[in-house]
């Protein structure tokens, strides 16, 4: 079994008036490079789909530029060399090595892995084997559009985030408030973080 990392990172940032997000500093690096890190210690390769150049990754255009982050799985499907794909959106800057570990290992004989927070939402962040790609692009054919339809891949594990990881290492940076309490959390040394 071999594992790509891949990094999400071409979305709009509308909510940021159109700066790239991935690009924003947090404890000395940009988010981007931050998920390219947390992902290389435990895949051979990583890929940035969509977004700007990094160290560490190579950079895959997004095939389906402005249709999320389903049409960001399907570039890194079809782009991945590896058995598997350990995927984490740009902006998650805490997430844990632990807790993609804990993907991984959901994932080593399903179809997929789903990260669940508390309230049932899911995660940008997942695992998907590669020769599930004719079936992630048939789902597309068919009009699907979110990352919850990968449910539909058959078997689809769950990892259950708790609180406490929620509130850390699920913190998403969505927009400048959320980009600022990240500032703030990091001058903290936040332990979840």
């Amino acid at each position: 079994m071999s594992w790509t990392g891949v990094v999400l990172a071409g979305g709009r940032s509308q909510r940021f008036g159109g700066v790239d997000k991935t690009r924003l500093p947090l404890g000395g690096r940009t988010l981007l490079q931050r998920a390219v890190d947390t992902l290389a210690p435990m895949t051979s390769t990583c890929l940035v789909i969509g977004g700007a150049p990094v160290t560490g990754a190579t950079v895959v255009p997004d095939r389906y530029p402005g249709a999320g982050p389903l049409g960001g799985l399907l570039t890194a499907l079809d782009a991945i060399d590896s058995s598997h794909a350990l995927i984490l959106a740009a902006d998650l800057p805490f997430i844990s090595g632990s807790l993609l570990r804990d993907v991984q290992r959901a994932g080593a004989d399903a179809a997929a892995a789903v990260v669940q927070h508390p309230d049932g939402r899911l995660a940008l962040c997942l695992s998907v084997r590669r020769d599930c790609a004719p079936a992630v692009h048939e789902m597309w054919s068919r009009g699907a559009r979110r990352m919850r339809d990968l449910e539909n891949l058959a078997p689809c594990r769950r990892v259950l985030a708790d609180a406490t990881t929620a509130r850390g290492a699920l913190w998403n940076v969505n927009d400048p408030l959320t980009y600022a309490r990240a500032l703030e959390m990091t001058e903290h040394d936040c332990p979840a973080c």
